[in-house]
This record gives C-alpha cells, sequence and structure tokens, in this order.
C-alpha cells in the first residue's frame, strides 16, 4: 500500500530538482550577461557629455523670501548652492546604462550630477510643504510645479498638486499634471496615476454649478 505513496514522492523530488535546477540555470543566465554588458561598459570610451539636459534653476522665478522662518531659509540656501553646480536627473539609468553610454571615465561626475538632483529635489519638496503649512499657497505650488517640470517622481509633490487643483476645480491642470504623470517609471508611478485619476473622476461626477 506504500509503493503508490513512495512513487508519487519520488516523482515529486524529480520535479522540485528540476525546478531548481531551471533556476539556477537562468540565474546563472542573467549573471553572465550582467558581466558581460559590465565588463563591455568598462571599455567604452569617454564621450563628451557637454551638451546633456542639465538643470537649470530658475532663482528669479522661485518664491525666495517669502517665509521668513529658519528652517524655509536653510532649504533656500540649499537651492542657491545647488544653482552653482551641475544638475542631471538620471534615476532611470543604471551605472551600467550611463558607462555604456557615455564611458566608465564620466560615471563618477554624472553620480554626483545624480546626487546633486536628489539633494535639489528633497529640498524643494521641504520647502513646498513649509510653505504650505505657512499658508503661503500659491509660493508653494510654484515649488512644488517646478519640481515636477524637473521630472520629479516624489508621490507627495504630486499628491499636493493634486490636491490643490481638486480644490481649485482645476481640470485642465489635473489632465496635464496626469501627462506628466504617465512619463513616471518609479515604484509609485502607479500610485501616483491612480490618484490623480480618482480626482479626475471626482471632478466628472460633481455637480456642476
Amino acid at each position: 500500500m506504500r509503493y503508490p505513496f513512495i512513487i508519487i514522492f519520488a516523482l515529486l523530488c524529480l520535479v522540485l530538482m528540476h525546478r531548481l535546477r531551471y533556476v539556477k540555470k537562468k540565474e546563472q543566465e542573467g549573471s553572465d550577461k550582467f558581466w558581460a554588458r559590465e565588463a563591455k561598459a568598462d571599455k567604452v570610451r569617454k564621450q563628451d557629455i557637454s551638451d546633456l539636459d542639465y538643470i537649470y534653476i530658475p532663482i528669479e522665478l522661485l518664491p525666495f523670501g517669502a517665509d521668513p522662518s529658519a528652517d524655509v531659509a536653510e532649504l533656500e540656501d540649499t537651492v542657491r548652492r545647488l544653482d552653482s553646480t551641475k544638475i542631471l536627473n538620471l534615476n532611470q539609468y543604471t551605472n551600467t546604462d550611463l558607462k555604456l553610454q557615455y564611458g566608465a571615465a564620466n560615471l563618477p561626475f554624472l553620480s554626483e550630477c545624480d546626487d546633486r538632483y536628489t539633494t535639489l529635489i528633497r529640498a524643494l519638496y521641504q520647502w513646498a510643504c513649509l510653505l504650505m503649512e505657512h499658508g503661503h499657497i500659491e509660493e508653494a505650488i510654484t515649488v512644488a510645479k517646478y519640481s515636477i517640470d524637473t521630472g520629479a517622481d516624489l508621490s507627495g509633490i504630486y499628491y499636493m498638486l493634486t490636491d490643490y487643483y481638486s480644490l481649485e476645480n482645476d481640470v485642465p491642470a489635473l489632465q496635464n499634471l496626469m501627462q506628466q504623470a504617465e512619463n513616471l517609471t518609479g515604484i509609485t508611478s502607479g500610485q501616483i496615476r491612480d490618484y490623480i485619476q480618482k480626482a479626475l473622476d471626482d471632478q466628472e461626477e460633481a455637480p456642476s454649478s
């Protein structure tokens, strides 16, 4: 009576062993492709990067001095300091991608540019939040809109603008925000689009005045 059980158990073991070998093979193939691509990237010569889409900070258009608090002043100083540096949004690229496209010798500089972008976006978001908390609504929206224009994918920035446009019943602005969100590829991109879409749906369902 135990023979059928033993046969079934043996078959299950064989299937499991086959599956493990398959997974291991796929992992090895993936690793081999990665290191082959990495080796190719390391051999790419240094390219001219002077014409890359470096981010411009419109100092004259941002609401400096709108709030006298020390926290805001510190964030403003950060943005001003970054204005004199090279900044790039390279979030969509891996280090291997950058080396393949621009050469391994450019990677340290490009990484610094990308790090500055992260610093900029965080400073802008915190600045916008403080301005909003302190009642400087229009100024906060100006900062948030600029963040989006640079390609920022922080969900908080999109939520802030979505809520503002919803309160203003500004459907065209919500639609434009959705168009910008369609270009996002980060892990929160789906949530951001869902949030904006919910706001658009609510606008459609709202009774006309």
